[in-house]
């Protein structure tokens, strides 16, 4: 993965930040119970992520915690650079009935998105189950989980060339993969779909988890593909800062999801979109099943799976320096 992780010291500094408001390192060193040492370190990584903000006042540095401002009535929808989202583009003319203005981002990495999604950089987002535990976490509740999505399109690539470990994106429905079949480590964290398709292509790495159509990629380079079986992927998850909106927001996913199973006709500009070609988002579209509505069933008969891929036990041997 690119740029830093979060481990537990850092979400615990949120939590205190949220609760208690701008505080100094000292104070937020005594409450947490760490060495004021390794608490400028966290912060400076928190920092670097735009989740806080350290100033010094009076030579005493005040941390404070960090949420973007946007324009009321303006929101931003942010997705994967994935194929599952055939209904992206009608979902954000439905939300044009409800907002003034509504951009689209698409994302390379969850994490990233998680973190936007957080801060507010992002209102609203398709976004792996994990990745919007991790977003509700440490943005203290202000992300929930408010509608269905998609699932499916897993897989696990195997390199031909040796290689020890696996490749797979941070917090994530891949990660979900890897605890799922206890994939060799050590588990190197990748910043996109192509990244790891392509440590595996060199070798690198033993196996990558990837999504579509990086898996339809492996498959043409004669990688042997093995389905994950995951049957959730991406919800739909939005920042409090929409909340009056959640219900219309989540009705207009479901309309949307409802339509492109009878017609894939939006796949074109979807593609243009993803900047994938055509026929490759149309022919890895079909590996995904769509959720017009919550699955919550589903959802909770894979807990342990999304618990481990939001803090994996290989995270402690990561965490601690020794």
């Amino acid at each position: 993965m690119s740029g830093e992780s979060l481990d537990s010291a850092d979400v615990d500094i949120l939590d205190l930040l949220e609760s208690e408001g701008p505080m100094t390192i000292s104070s937020i060193a005594f409450k947490i119970g760490r060495a004021k040492s390794m608490i400028w370190k966290r912060v400076s990584t928190l920092e670097s992520l735009g989740l806080v903000r350290a100033k010094k006042v009076g030579g005493v540095t005040i941390v404070y915690r960090v949420y973007e401002k946007t324009a009321p009535g303006i929101v931003t929808l942010g997705i994967l650079r994935a194929s599952e989202y055939p209904y992206i583009l009608d979902f954000a003319r439905r939300l044009r009935g409800f907002f003034s203005e509504v951009k689209v981002k698409v994302y390379d990495e969850a994490f990233k998105l998680a973190l936007d999604l957080s801060t507010n950089k992002v209102q609203i987002a398709m976004a792996p189950v994990p990745t919007l535990m991790l977003a509700h976490r440490i943005s203290s509740g202000r992300v929930q989980i408010i509608g269905g999505g998609s699932g499916g399109g897993a897989f696990i690539l195997e390199s031909k060339r040796g290689g020890s470990g696996h490749a797979t994106t941070m917090a994530s429905t891949m990660e979900m993969c890897s605890e799922k079949f206890k994939l060799e480590p050590p588990r190197v964290y990748k910043s996109s779909g192509s990244d790891i398709l392509d440590s595996v292509f060199k070798g690198e790495v033993k196996h990558g988890v990837v999504w579509e159509p990086y898996a339809f990629m492996g498959r043409a380079g004669r990688l042997e593909v093995h389905p994950c079986d995951i049957p959730v992927c991406c919800l739909l998850g939005a920042n409090r800062s929409v909340e009056g909106k959640f219900r219309v927001v989540s009705n207009s996913l479901r309309d949307s999801i409802e339509d492109s199973r009878k017609s894939l006709e939006s796949v074109d500009a979807y593609s243009s979109l993803l900047n994938l070609p055509r026929e490759l988002v149309k022919e890895t579209v079909k590996s995904y099943e769509f959720h017009a509505e919550l699955p919550l069933d589903i959802v909770r008969s894979h807990w342990a799976y999304v618990k481990a891929s939001v803090i994996p036990d290989v995270s402690l041997g990561e965490a601690v320096y020794l």
